[in-house]
């Protein structure tokens, strides 16, 4: 089934991008569907200050194997924007980073990797602090907590899986997920 796309982060983390303009604000023009242009374009901001989902940063030595997102003293990539390399972590004082400073390459706009620098593996998806919008998701599982629903009691509702929606709070998503709404 194909559908718009959006950038949404559930779990964000802060990124402050220490070496771009403050009063800069940029806007990248994005496909809605990554294979299918009759889905249109949208527009979507890009500043200093960001969020990245929690889980697209490995607080610690040794990421796991296969592990491709970002580290600190680590790179990835914005998806359809910039690279950026963690320079920093900010931290509670529970010792969980709050805020990755980091500084981003003005030569990876839009996916390009500069000649004669290694592309970067990780690709991650952000948005825009100032102009993000908060939202709630609902995520889906299973709807039956087993293959044949009923096959055991003869009623398919003893086999309804009780957490198969669970609606997040806190996201944010890009701004052209309200604009959409309000059309």
């Amino acid at each position: 089934i194909a559908a718009r796309r959006a950038f949404v982060v559930t779990s964000p983390l802060k990124v402050t991008i220490t070496n771009y303009d403050s009063q800069n604000k940029e806007e990248f023009i994005i496909p809605r569907h990554p294979k299918d242009e009759s889905f249109g374009e949208r527009t979507v901001p890009f500043g200093k200050e960001i969020y990245i989902e929690e889980s697209d940063f490995f607080d610690g030595e040794n990421p796991p194997k296969g592990f491709k997102r970002l580290v600190a003293g680590g790179k990835v990539r914005l998806r359809n924007a910039y690279v950026i390399t963690c320079e920093e972590v900010v931290r509670d004082e529970n010792n969980k980073p709050i805020e990755l400073l980091c500084t981003y390459d003005d030569r990876t706009g839009n996916g390009v990797t500069p000649e004669g620098e290694k592309r970067v593996q990780g690709i991650v998806q952000w948005v825009e602090a100032t102009t993000s919008v908060s939202c709630d998701v609902a995520q889906y599982d299973r709807l039956f907590k087993a293959e044949a629903p009923g096959s055991s009691t003869g009623d398919f509702l003893d086999d309804i899986n009780p957490d198969s929606v669970s609606i997040i709070s806190g996201a944010r998503c890009e701004p052209s997920v309200e604009a959409d709404c309000l059309q």
